[in-house]
């Protein structure tokens, strides 16, 4: 075994492995650090939709039942806007229940989130983020 010029012990025939090497691992560390961005993205909206969802049920368990859709829109559409999100919000009230039973109103929240957008990763597409929560009515709303 001959020692090349730069030493350390390398014969002539491993000359540039490193360099192959390196070659090799860069597109999965690349990959890897795209992952962990898109993960941490989706982990983001997942908790302003968490946020939005509770925040439109609530709004519109606390006014008229006539109302009720359109401020727990709102409401859902105003926590999201703060967060820089544009998401499909829907409000389901069920006011109509029997004597002696609570009624309540049902928000979801669906959100696509982007990966396309990591073009250095290769990711495509959207993540699609979906919560549901149900509030009770405020029994000393307004009628």
């Amino acid at each position: 075994m001959r020692v090349g010029a730069g030493g350390a012990g390398r014969s002539e025939t491993e000359r540039g492995s490193v360099a192959i090497e390196a070659a090799m691992l860069v597109p999965v560390f690349i990959v890897l650090i795209a992952l962990v961005v898109a993960a941490g993205r989706v982990r983001t909206v997942d908790g302003a939709v968490a946020e939005a969802t509770r925040d439109a049920a609530r709004a519109a368990s606390l006014v008229a039942p006539a109302d009720a859709v359109a401020a727990g829109q709102r409401a859902g559409a105003a926590t999201l806007s703060n967060q820089g999100l544009t998401c499909q919000v829907s409000v389901v009230p069920h006011l109509n229940a029997a004597p002696g039973q609570v009624g309540t109103v049902q928000a979801t929240i669906l959100c696509e989130v982007p990966v396309s957008d990591l073009l250095w990763s290769g990711l495509t597409g959207h993540v699609p983020v979906k919560d549901t929560f149900t509030s009770v009515v405020d029994s000393y709303r307004s009628n």
